[in-house]
């Protein structure tokens, strides 16, 4: 289904819920000067717009979550070339014959002749580990131990292979050369070295002394690798070592021979002969991989070309060398210098020397400084200011750029020839990329130099590739980092021309080229070979340059090709069983024009044929090979392996069986064709077999095509619109939806119980997800194959309806509805006023669903008075209706709560505190204690339940309903009318004094007599009284009105005996008084008062505030004072307030408690409702949204609820889907947790109803059911409805199985996910999912087979692991790398995907605890840093997992060593400080296994989650408490930009990649979009990078441009943050009491 087709079942219906565009604004952020722009955008993309391939934060959120970011940056042309480019490789890397070839040398003594030395060292690798786990287990039933030899004839070699074996093998290795003075050695040190190794690495020599000298014999070695093993002829040690000792060695106790070499040749012999004399001197049979196929494909072989150019000149020394030699040719340490120059002179001329001269002085200047030697102080001096002297006198000698290379005074005749070659390519080849060898590294920094130095060759980009060299004076050196570097920029096309050395020959993994140098000559056959073989594109020339005149390089090429002429002969002739690849077959084609096939000419082309009825498609036996060849290529895979078939082909008595084998992440393995009479012809069956049976299993689509998961996980993240333009799902889609008010306020008689039937999803796409479905949108057909595709699931019918949630059936929710809800079926405009119905708000039929809208224009006079005649009119007919509701007689059950507020000396702003008592009329539920806030200092009122039933009368109900709607008139200034019936409870102060009453324990008489009926009376009446002074305590708890000021309002603060109206006027302070002599002059004066008492003391005053906000947990800005304050008044001229201090202050608490009360009440009947296992504290956070501008919203929950989902939703799909692959899984997983299918979810559920999103407004409070004559529209809407995206819906989803989780554990948090309709299949609780899988395992063909532990050394993994598993195999498969061929264990990829949600959820449970303060930005930064392949990487070398990686990758062994050398170096050098890994190149396969085994762990354990958490703390927590902290983590730029964006409250972003399809520094572009409209772009030569840069832009703009985002941005969040909405806004809590 494509998204079109789906787009209109991507959003569930509610008739409820109305959807609010936002207030538009004009984006006009780029109607600037262009100039200006420039420094951020490229011109080009000023106009630009989002267009169907730009994303969103929610999609770039999930491309991070699913580690899908490989995939995103790929168009859909570039990836079918590397589709393509993919199949080539497969074709050319035959993994499975060297492996066999590796099976053959566990069986026998072997010399294996493999073309490159990837593959050989990958079989010594694999064999000294394979050899080293049969030898520690032998170890357990003998005393005498052995060790493996691993011989090679060169220094250097010894450490690059041990370097190799130790970074790939858990074994305890030396290494050994004669610089270390092994002749010295005693006996002792010698038996020390070979009880505590596993392998030693020696040159043969060393090894041959060994012998002859009895520290040890060949019967205590198990294992003798010899490297270059065609050495080993006549007095050669290899050789050496077989005659003397090997062949006295009595044969039981013979060590294993495994010889490696790329030619079997030695001297001048035939083939024939170099091979037997090999073979008999090492006892050992020489086997070969070199398939003929291979052979014979039309690979892309370079065109050889061979120029010659003209021997050197004889050049003198330069003057300049020898002013240099007059300063340092004296000094020892620079003798080196002179020799590099000298050789400079004499291969590329005088220029080069020269030049190499500045570069080599200005280094050794450098280094002089860090220099520290054991010389005097004075020779020290002395050669420093020598050196020093040296270098300011070559440094201002200016080399000029453009020398004339053909000047044969400046440069040789080879150089000119070089240049005029390179002349040519790099400026005539569109896409050119080259490589030049030479021998020697400062031949290489040489010729870069030049050719920088060339105008003519600006378009070559160079960079060196060179060995890494010594400290020594003079030398050069260049690190892993700094190749992986050069190469990873050479693949980019940030170079495009190397100059290398032969670490370029030795099987690095650099790209193909078109064009390879060869400057200087060869001297090996395997030399000219491997750099050849670099020149792998199509149409590349691989250019020698020969000497003229020079017959031994001239015999030397013609001796290698006619040798390499030889060798594929011989391979040829070798018997069948001797070349491990004719036994298979990888190639494409069948040919059934062989001759071997009898039937051929009367063969049937559709025979066998399978034809697809619902589209036509056919497989037949010419297309299956191709066919199972690119399904093998649409597998999951890595860099470190491409994934194709092999056939095997078998003969048999009566013809030939090809035996397929498929990768083991394949939908199965293995299929054999019948006996037929040809091999082609039983390849072609088998092949057919095979689809056929992909087809059944549903991993061929209908069309018989793989399915494409890059454009299905697309199409699943793309956005889907609705009408008005927004997003579904999303954060800026705004519906209104209806609020409820706690069913405890409702009316008791009229509540009856009405069943809700809670629907299920249906959309079709999100149900591909669970394990039993039917598109329930479409007729089911169901053919044979189909029938297979249920299996999974456990079920017989595999199409079954679903028509059930969880198989339970509907669920039925009962829930209070008022009787009159709908009067006679209809809907009248009641409907609409504030909680007429208590329970469903209903819109009103009458007035357009955008009338109610807080956001709808009221700014016509019109519409205001149309409004206000509406709401009158209806309060109007609200009102007829009251006077129709009468009170029964009674008697009235009622039931107290004491509210209690926890403040020092029970008082507030020095205004004491009256309790207050809240009168419900039904028992009132316990509630947690309530916090508050009065500038930001926190209090807590507590709810105390009295249990005793209070029975009131009729004329008690009448008094206490006219006294709350005064009181309510008092407070807010408003005048309300409700339905006495409706009154939800009352609220009522105590008497003074009762505040240590034990309440609990008095009788219903002795409670009601605590009720302060004189204050109820006294508000009830509404009417001032005289004031006196002589009330005394009394006075101090009124509140004065000042018939001067007025009528204003006033606490007493104090009665001041000590000053009457003659007193002078205080000084200094800012009051009405100041300016005046007196008192009694101010009120002559100013008020025109003439007869005053003045022997009246003043009253000290403080104005009294408005209903204050005690729910915002942040510091308000206080209103500003306007004009001078009234701090004294005189007693004769007030009126004492008919409400006393302390209760109208108590009072003032009163909304925000209220307030708070009734969100802890809707969260009580949502948890009932959905029976959700969360305490009331954190469901009330849940249901919270940050627009609430509470103490708490639900943010953090969201983060940790996430990763909860993601951990459980991947238990259940990596149980009830076991026959689907990696990628398949992450699709399921999207569907499952993306926010489309949560929103769904919470919309569904009608979530909405229990949410508090709103800031407390005292505006709009009122207890349900009271109305207002002045209400208007907005005002309504706003009681009655709130907005809410469709991202908070979504979020609260997740924010509730955060808090399920937090209040019991992963059980609750499973509990609430399945009452939250997300999936579970026929799971129910967390012991579920141990039987379930052991039943979706009966299933599933056994994969791993006890031979697998062969390859596993369990004492070690389970020491490292920390715990004995009780199924090995797991760790097995958690080790097993996709490249291993013909695998006996599945590979690591679906417990990796499984182990990597169990680490987002321990990493964010992690960070959730440990930083309780951080905002959900800083723990998804931080998350970030702790979840990442880099710090994987680390903590896999770290805990030792890397050794026992089980796979079959030249390739992964070679990254792997790099890898833990960067480490080492970085560690050395004081450079392992926070996230120090960040730009090392790290082989994804080490975080992959780090994740596999956390999920190989908790399967094993039953699918409990504690073994886990001990390999968390044991693993990661260490790693985490030292490098990764908010001090320390880099923040990728992009993700602090979208982070900036978040806390402003934006979420109008897009991103858009775009590739101009060639190379280069802007060959990859990455546009930022804001609004609509581009803010920021960047470039690069990757897509990776330019993303990056266009985040630096976009940050840099909006840091130049303050206002940009302001002037720009509608997001609701923003508006809200920025007070712009003010239904939102937040009060002031300090503004005193309106006038």
């Amino acid at each position: 289904m494509t998204v079109k087709e789906e787009a209109d079942q991507s959003d569930y219906v509610d008739p409820t819920v109305t959807y609010v565009p936002l207030e538009p604004i004009e984006n006009r952020m780029n109607d600037v000067n262009p100039e200006r722009l420039a420094k951020y955008l490229d011109p080009k993309f000023i106009n630009a717009k989002p267009d169907d391939k730009a994303i969103d934060s929610s999609q770039l959120e999930i491309q991070d979550e699913e580690k899908l970011d490989t995939l995103f940056d790929l168009d859909d042309t570039l990836e079918e070339e590397i589709e393509e480019e993919n199949m080539k490789i497969s074709m050319l890397a035959p993994r499975e014959y060297q492996y066999a070839l590796y099976e053959k040398a566990l069986e026998e003594n072997v010399i294996t002749v493999l073309d490159t030395g990837a593959g050989k060292t990958l079989i010594s690798v694999m064999l000294i580990k394979q050899m080293a786990l049969e030898e520690r287990k032998a170890r357990l039933t003998r005393q005498e131990t052995k060790l493996a030899f691993f011989l090679v004839e060169r220094v250097p070699l010894v450490f690059q292979q041990a370097s190799v074996i130790q970074a790939n093998c858990d074994v305890q290795l030396e290494s050994m050369c004669g610089e270390m003075e092994v002749d010295s050695w005693s006996e002792k040190k010698w038996r020390l070295i070979f009880e505590e190794n596993d392998v030693c690495v020696m040159t043969a020599q060393i090894f041959l002394d060994a012998l002859r000298h009895g520290f040890i014999g060949l019967d205590k070695v198990h294992l003798l690798i010899f490297d270059e093993c065609h050495h080993a002829t006549k007095k050669h040690p290899f050789n050496l070592i077989m005659r003397e000792f090997y062949d006295r060695c009595p044969v039981e106790k013979r060590p294993k021979i495994f010889g490696m070499t790329a030619s079997p040749m030695n001297a001048r012999s035939s083939v024939e002969h170099s091979v037997t004399q090999l073979e008999k001197n090492l006892d050992a049979r020489v086997y070969t991989a070199a398939n003929l196929e291979e052979l014979n494909i039309t690979t892309n072989k370079p065109t050889e070309i061979t120029l010659e150019y003209l021997p050197s000149p004889r050049y003198e020394e330069t003057s300049l060398s020898k002013q240099i030699r007059d300063k340092v040719g004296s000094i020892p340490r620079y003798k080196r210098c002179f020799v590099v120059t000298a050789d400079m002179l004499n291969s590329l001329g005088p220029w080069c020397s020269d030049y190499m001269w500045k570069i080599m002085l200005t280094d050794l200047e450098r280094k002089m400084t860090r220099a520290n030697n054991d010389l005097d102080r004075d020779s020290l001096i002395d050669e420093d200011m020598a050196l020093k002297e040296t270098h300011e006198f070559i440094d201002p000698i200016d080399f000029g750029r453009n020398p004339d290379v053909n000047d044969t005074n400046l440069f040789t005749p080879k150089v000119a020839r070089l240049i005029s070659v390179l002349n040519l390519v790099v400026n005539r080849l569109a896409d050119f990329c080259g490589i030049i060898f030479v021998e020697r590294r400062h031949t290489a920094v040489a010729i870069k130099t030049l050719i920088e130095s060339l105008d003519s060759l600006s378009s070559a980009r160079c960079g060196l590739l060179i060995g890494h060299g010594t400290a020594d004076e003079g030398d050069i050196q260049m690190t892993f980092k700094d190749q992986n570097k050069t190469i990873e920029k050479f693949k980019t096309g940030e170079y495009n021309l190397l100059i290398a050395t032969n670490v370029a020959e030795e099987g690095l993994d650099i790209q193909p080229c078109n064009v390879v140098i060869r400057f200087d000559f060869f001297h090996t056959l395997i030399a000219y070979i491997q750099s050849r073989g670099r020149a792998r594109r199509k149409d590349s020339k691989y250019i020698l340059l020969v000497e003229k005149g020079n017959a031994s390089q001239q015999g030397m090429l013609s001796e290698f090709r006619a040798l390499e002429t030889d060798m594929k002969n011989f391979c040829q002739m070798l018997p069948e069983e001797r070349n491990i690849a004719n036994k298979y077959s990888i190639g494409l084609d069948v040919d059934y024009d062989s001759e071997d096939d009898f039937d051929s000419d009367e063969d049937d082309y559709m025979d066998s044929a399978i034809i697809i009825p619902e589209t036509g498609a056919t497989i037949t036996k010419q297309n299956a090979v191709p066919l199972i060849h690119r399904y093998c290529n649409s597998l999951p895979s890595d860099s470190f392996c491409v994934l194709n078939p092999v056939f095997e082909t078998v003969s048999t008595g009566e013809g030939y069986i090809c035996k397929l084998h498929l990768p083991s992440n394949a939908a199965f393995q293995e299929m054999e064709s019948p006996v037929v009479r040809s091999k082609d012809h039983a390849k072609a069956l088998v092949a057919l077999q095979a689809c056929a049976q992909l087809r059944i299993m549903n991993a061929l689509d209908t069309h018989l095509m793989p399915y494409n998961l890059r454009k299905e996980i697309l199409g699943e993240m793309a956005p889907q619109y609705d009408e008005n333009g927004f997003v579904i799902g999303s954060r800026r889609r705004h519906g209104l939806y209806e609020k409820r008010t706690p069913k405890l306020w409702a009316r008791v008689s009229d509540v009856k119980e009405e069943e809700e039937v809670i629907e299920v999803e249906d959309n079709p796409d999100l149900l591909k997800a669970q394990a039993h479905h039917t598109p329930v949108a479409e007729e089911v057909h169901i053919s044979k194959e189909e029938e297979l595709t249920g299996t999974e699931a456990g079920v017989d019918d595999p199409f079954e309806i679903f028509g059930r949630v969880n198989g339970n059936g509907p669920i039925k929710i009962y829930q209070s509805v008022v009787d009159d809800e709908v009067p006679n079926g209809e809907l009248d405009k009641e409907s609409i006023l504030p909680n007429g119905n208590s329970q469903s708000p209903l819109i009103n039929l009458d007035e357009t669903p955008e009338a109610i809208s807080p956001s709808t224009d009221v700014t016509s006079e019109e519409k205001k008075v149309k409004e206000n005649d509406n709401a009158e009119t209806q309060a109007a007919e609200e009102e007829k209706k009251e006077e129709e509701e009468e009170l029964g007689e009674g008697p009235f059950s009622c039931w107290f709560t004491i509210l209690e507020v926890k403040l020092d000396g029970l008082k507030f702003q020095g205004i004491p505190l009256r309790r207050l008592c809240l009168i419900s009329k039904k028992p009132f539920p316990s509630l947690p204690e309530l916090k508050m806030f009065h500038k930001s200092v926190p209090f807590m009122v507590q709810t105390r339940n009295i249990e005793t039933e209070i029975i009131f009368n009729r004329e008690k109900i009448m008094a206490l309903s006219e006294y709350m709607l005064k009181l309510l008139l008092a407070l807010i200034n408003k005048e309300f009318h409700c339905p006495v019936p409706d009154i939800p409870y009352f609220v009522v102060p105590l008497v003074t004094g009762c505040e240590n009453v034990a309440f609990e324990e008095m009788s219903a008489s002795a409670l009601e007599e605590l009720i302060d009926w004189k204050e109820i009376d006294s508000i009830t009446q509404f009417t001032s009284q005289p004031f006196t002074v002589e009330d005394g305590k009394h006075a101090l708890d009124s509140i004065v009105i000042d018939r001067s000021d007025n009528m204003r309002r006033y606490f007493i603060m104090n009665v001041r005996h000590d000053m009457n109206p003659l007193s002078a006027v205080p000084e200094g302070s800012h009051i009405c008084e100041s300016g005046y002599s007196t008192f009694a002059d101010y009120y002559r004066e100013a008020k025109s008062i003439e007869e005053l008492d003045t022997n009246q003391p003043l009253l000290e005053v403080k104005r009294l505030k408005k209903v204050m906000n005690f729910l915002y947990p942040g510091q308000i800005v206080a209103a500003q004072v306007k004009g001078p304050i009234t701090t004294y008044c005189l007693p004769s001229l007030c009126q004492r307030f008919f409400m006393s201090a302390s209760v109208y202050q108590a009072m003032m608490m009163v909304p925000s408690i209220m307030t708070r009360i009734d969100s802890l009440l809707l969260c009580r009947e949502a948890r009932e409702k959905y029976d959700l296992t969360i305490n009331d504290e954190l469901m009330l956070e849940a249901y919270t949204t940050p627009s609430a501008s509470m103490e708490m919203d639900y943010e953090r929950l969201e983060t940790l609820g996430d990763s909860l989902l993601k951990f459980i939703a991947t238990i259940r799909l990596y149980i009830n889907f076991p026959f689907s692959n990696e990628g398949e899984l992450h699709h399921l997983r999207i569907r499952v947790i993306c926010n489309r299918a949560l929103y769904r979810s919470a919309k569904r559920l009608k979530f909405y109803r229990y949410i508090t999103s709103q800031a407390f407004n005292r505006r709009y409070w009122r207890p349900p059911g009271f109305k207002s004559k002045v209400d208007n529209i907005e005002t309504l809407s706003g009681l009655n409805y709130h907005k809410l995206s469709d991202k908070t819906l979504a979020d609260i989803v997740e924010a509730s199985l955060g808090a399920a989780y937090l209040s019991h554990g992963l059980e609750g948090g499973l509990h609430t996910a399945i009452q939250l309709q997300i999936p579970f299949d026929e799971i129910k609780a967390w012991d579920d999912f141990k039987p379930t899988f052991e039943e979706s395992r009966k299933k599933v063909p056994a994969r791993a087979e006890v031979r697998a532990l062969r390859s596993l050394n369990l004492p070690k993994m389970e020491e490292i692991v920390g715990r004995q598993f009780q199924m090995p195999l797991l760790i097995v498969e958690a080790l097993t790398h996709a490249s291993l061929p013909n695998s006996t264990a599945p590979c690591y990829q679906r417990l990796e995907f499984l182990g990597d949600a169990i680490l987002d959820f321990l990493v964010i449970r992690y960070l959730y605890s440990k930083y309780p303060d951080a905002d959900p930005g800083t723990i998804t930064d931080l998350k970030d840093s702790c979840v990442n392949n880099h710090v994987l990487g680390i903590i896999c070398i770290e805990v030792g997992l890397y050794k026992h990686i089980i796979h079959y990758s030249g390739k992964l062994v070679r990254a792997i060593e790099q890898t833990v050398s960067e480490i080492d170096e970085a560690k050395q050098n004081g450079e392992a400080v926070g996230e120090y890994w960040r730009d090392f190149n790290i082989p994804k396969v080490l975080s992959d296994v780090v994740e596999s085994m956390l999920g190989a762990t908790f399967v094993d354990a039953g699918f409990r989650l504690e073994p886990v958490e001990v390999l968390f703390e044991k693993w990661f927590l260490p790693i985490f408490n030292n490098h990764v902290t908010p001090e320390l983590i880099k923040i990728h730029p992009l993700r602090k930009f979208l982070t900036d964006l978040q806390r402003f409250g934006c979420d109008d972003f897009m991103l858009r990649n775009h590739s101009t399809g060639e190379t280069g520094p802007k060959s990859q572009q990455c546009v930022i979009f804001l609004h609509g409209k581009p803010l920021a772009a960047g470039s690069d030569w990757n897509i990776k990078t330019a993303r990056r840069f266009a985040a630096i832009n976009a940050m840099q703009r909006l840091e130049d441009e303050p206002d940009l985002l302001e002037s720009v941005c509608n997001c609701r969040v923003s508006m809200i943050k920025r007070g712009l909405l003010e239904e939102e806004k937040v009060e002031g809590e300090d503004e005193d009491e309106e006038d």
